[in-house]
């Protein structure tokens, strides 16, 4: 039983595999629509009155419309694809006059024709994409009109329309059943050629176009003659004629590269075009010497061979005008048969060869043009008084001719009439040598101008050093980022969807690194605004010591207790900053707290004597020297002093302050007064009087003083202080 189950359930796989296997077959072999991206865009959007679905009303519409003269409408029963978008409504409607014209001149009954498309619809549902409307034989010429299932990509709308090939042949058919005229044939064809050798196809104009330059490009001009139509050269010059002619056609549609093949119709009666006659075909125009030259192709019929496509007799008149314009004279003409049949990577050995002798040719000249530029940029340098300019042009010596190396390629690939790969990697390679030579430039800007920053001055900010050692970098490593992405949208690499995914690593790492960023910065603003030194004496934000060592993440402070402060860059840089070291002079400022007890006679003998002290005294900067009573204090009689110690040294500073200080002492004492302190006395007796013989002393001092002049209150005069300070003070500043 267990062995009967396992064979079944086999079978039961196998089944399913043989089933999948018939699916996927049929599902390969059905038939699918024409695809559109939109159905005849230059027509517009679809009236109403146009019916489609099926083959049935695709031919009342058709009809219908024609016989109401409303060819524009029925034109929406065509298929338009080969033809421009602005093109569309003229040729739609004329391609529907003429197969209309056509259909009655062959005496078409359409309510018959209505009838049969209606029993061919029953077959439709199961998979039909073609359905016949009518055959024809007459007066030697066949063909058959049919409907083709054709899906609209943008709507979604499936449309039954008469095919393109039916379009490419409604004005052959009009041209041979209504109008009676025929075509030229093609027995008569370059006679003097002889017959055409079996690998040249001319059954349609894109199948002409690249048969002769397939021929051409291969060095066989005489295979390619056959392309050309040569009835206005004798048969015994056709051969000779016929490979020089095709040398230069092919060096003229190379150079200009005005026909685009994928273009070109690909139906043997080609596609119908406004004012060009129905045995011709135009495929692009040239513009030489002010004129557009159009480049035509002839169509003849032959009873064995059919449809024969050819470069038509006036654009055969027109090879050597052209080839005057855009051709290389007598080298082209006369260049070994070798060097243009041997061919590499698409490319003859004539090309090969002048890209060697041009990037030779170019590498030369870009040295000269640039020793020629250096030069002059050295005599304009040697006549300014700065030395940046001058090493700025030695850097240009190298990369400027790699730049003018890649510049000079590009015309030199247009001389060569390179094939369309051979020039996008001409160019390509040359926009390559352009970047690198771009990118060795700015290595050598950035390298000078890091030079330039890091100078001796800068030894006391190694935050800068430091940051512009980092920075050069950073930059070389983002000019060369730069350059490999140039280089790759060169080679035709899609860069943005990598720079998207930069853009996402480079957000993610900045939010991982967010405060080591903010450090960064914190260095560069330190290092821009420079608001302290090494060795500095600063305040940060109540930090308070000498500046002991400065990186790209933090600065260490040394502190008066020895200890070492570490403050992040960032905290740094938005901090409130008090720099002592960068003082020319410290502030003496002391106020004095005088008993309140003290007479007025003593407290202005008391300021007198300071002002004295402070003027005469030449390690004290003279201009700015403040001695007043302030006020009074809860328990004194207050005199500040407001001066400035010729120093910016703090030990001798607190030198020159402390005998200050004792001569201040001194005064006070002799002036018979003393300083309060912050107490309550109860007085349980009378005080002490002061000593009135000192009191006396002092009163009659000051009365002198007044007397004579000789006083400093509220301001020195200019004879005190010539007497008390006899030579300039200002002669013993400290210098800067």
């Amino acid at each position: 039983m267990v062995e009967r189950s396992r064979i079944f359930g086999g079978r039961c796989v196998w089944l399913a595999v043989m089933a999948v296997v018939v699916w996927v077959g049929v599902a390969a072999q059905a038939p699918v629509p024409m695809e559109r991206p939109a159905i005849n865009p230059g027509l517009g959007p679809k009236p109403p009155a146009v019916l489609r679905h099926t083959p049935s009303e695709s031919w009342r519409t058709f009809w219908d419309a024609c016989a109401a003269g409303q060819f524009v409408l029925a034109a929406h029963l065509l298929d338009l694809a080969e033809v421009e978008d602005a093109e569309q409504r003229r040729v739609g409607a004329e391609v529907s006059e003429k197969l209309y014209t056509l259909l009655r001149r062959l005496k078409v009954n359409d309510a018959l024709v209505g009838r049969q498309l209606s029993e061919a619809e029953s077959g439709v549902g199961s998979g039909t994409e073609a359905v016949s409307v009518f055959r024809f034989d007459s007066a030697g010429t066949s063909g058959e009109l049919w409907f083709r299932r054709t899906l609209d990509q943008k709507t979604g709308e499936t449309a039954w329309l008469f095919p393109r090939q039916n379009v490419s042949n409604a004005a052959v058919w009009y041209r041979l059943l209504v109008q009676g005229e025929q075509l030229a044939g093609a027995d008569t064809l370059n006679s003097g050629l002889g017959p055409a050798p079996p690998l040249v196809h001319r059954n349609s104009p894109r199948a002409s176009y690249n048969g002769f330059m397939d021929a051409a490009l291969r060095g066989e001009f005489g295979e390619a003659a056959h392309y050309l139509d040569l009835e206005d050269t004798e048969p015994s010059a056709q051969p000779t004629r016929g490979v020089l002619l095709a040398r230069r056609l092919m060096m003229v549609l190379l150079r200009t590269k005005v026909v685009v093949p994928d273009a070109l119709s690909g139906e043997a009666f080609g596609v119908p075009e406004e004012g060009v006659p129905e045995d011709r075909e135009v495929l692009a125009e040239i513009k030489a010497d002010g004129r557009m030259v159009p480049l035509t192709m002839r169509l003849r019929q032959d009873p064995q061979l059919g449809n024969v496509w050819t470069f038509a007799p006036e654009t055969v008149g027109y090879i050597d005008f052209l080839y005057g314009v855009y051709g290389y004279g007598w080298i082209g003409d006369y260049l070994p048969g070798t060097l243009l049949s041997v061919t590499f990577a698409g490319l003859q050995l004539w090309q090969w060869l002048a890209i060697l002798l041009g990037l030779g040719a170019g590498w030369a000249l870009a040295k000269v043009l640039e020793r020629v530029m250096i030069a002059i940029g050295r005599v304009i340098a040697r006549r300014t008084r700065t030395k940046w300019d001058d090493e700025l042009v030695r850097v240009f010596d190298g990369p400027l001719g790699l730049v003018m190396w890649g510049l000079l390629l590009r015309p030199v690939s247009f001389w060569l009439s390179l094939t369309p790969t051979a020039e996008i990697i001409i160019l390509r390679g040359a926009q390559i040598f352009s970047l690198v030579g771009i990118g060795w430039l700015l290595f050598r800007i950035v390298d000078i101008v890091g030079s330039h920053m890091v100078r001796p001055g800068m030894s006391g900010s190694p935050v800068g050093a430091s940051f512009t050692t980092i920075m050069g970098r950073f930059l070389k490593a983002l000019v060369v980022v730069i350059v490999l992405l140039g280089g790759l949208s060169a080679m035709g690499v899609e860069v943005t969807g990598f720079l998207a995914g930069l853009g996402i690593g480079g957000l993610a790492v900045a939010f991982a690194a967010q405060k080591t960023i903010e450090n960064l910065f914190g260095a560069v603003s330190i290092a821009a605004d420079r608001p302290f030194q090494l060795g500095d004496y600063v305040d940060v934000d109540g930090v308070e010591g000498t500046v002991e060592d400065m990186g790209l993440r933090s600065v260490r402070i040394r502190t008066m207790k020895r200890t070492l402060v570490t403050i992040p860059n960032a905290l740094a840089a938005g901090a409130k900053i008090t720099n002592f070291s960068v003082r020319d002079r410290m502030l003496y400022n002391p106020v004095l707290g005088l008993a309140a007890t003290t007479s007025t006679s003593q407290l202005a003998l008391v300021i007198d004597e300071i002002k004295r002290l402070l003027i005469a005294d030449p390690r004290i900067f003279p201009d700015t020297i403040r001695v007043r009573f302030r006020g009074f204090g809860p328990s004194s009689k207050d005199v500040a002093v407001v001066a400035w110690v010729l120093t910016t040294d703090w030990h001798t500073y607190t030198g020159v302050a402390e005998e200050l200080n004792f001569q201040i002492l001194d005064i006070v004492q002799r002036a018979g007064t003393g300083f309060a302190f912050p107490t309550q006395t109860v007085f349980h007796a009378p005080a002490d009087a002061p000593d009135p013989a000192v009191a006396a002393a002092a009163e009659a001092e000051a009365s002198r003083r007044r007397q004579q002049g000789d006083w400093t209150l509220p301001e020195p005069s200019d004879s005190l202080r010539q007497r008390l300070r006899p030579r300039d003070p200002h002669d013993l500043a400290p210098e800067d």
